[in-house]
């Protein structure tokens, strides 16, 4: 770990910022500041992000599983079978035809083909 002396413009300048965004939020990194010096209170910037940092990932790993249930879905769905999206699509298709309404086609023929996969 290097000293706050050993470190370059830049980087000082950056941890100076990091540390009077938190001091808006934390006011006790100020006393931190004062009595411990500036290690103490970059340390207590990292511990206090942690929580930050668990969020982050939890809402990651979240959208991971997200995503692989829309592929396992799409998969097994109706437009994975020609046969069957074809069927379902004229359907959709007559619908607005006979209907004029997009709306209506799309409400109660699309989701059928969407989850056809998942109803079988």
């Amino acid at each position: 770990m290097k000293n706050w002396e050993d470190l370059s413009i830049i980087q000082k300048l950056i941890i100076g910022v990091a540390i009077i965004a938190v001091a808006v939020i934390a006011p006790e990194i100020g006393m931190l500041l004062q009595f411990g010096g500036i290690e103490v209170a970059f340390a207590f910037l990292v511990f206090s992000l942690k929580p930050v940092l668990h969020f982050v990932q939890n809402s990651y790993a979240k959208l991971e599983n997200i995503a692989a249930l829309v592929v396992i879905s799409w998969r097994h769905s109706a437009s994975a079978r020609p046969g069957v999206f074809a069927l379902q699509a004229s359907f959709c298709f007559l619908a607005l035809a006979f209907t004029g309404s997009s709306f209506f086609a799309v409400s109660f023929f699309m989701p059928g083909l969407l989850l056809n996969g998942a109803l079988v």
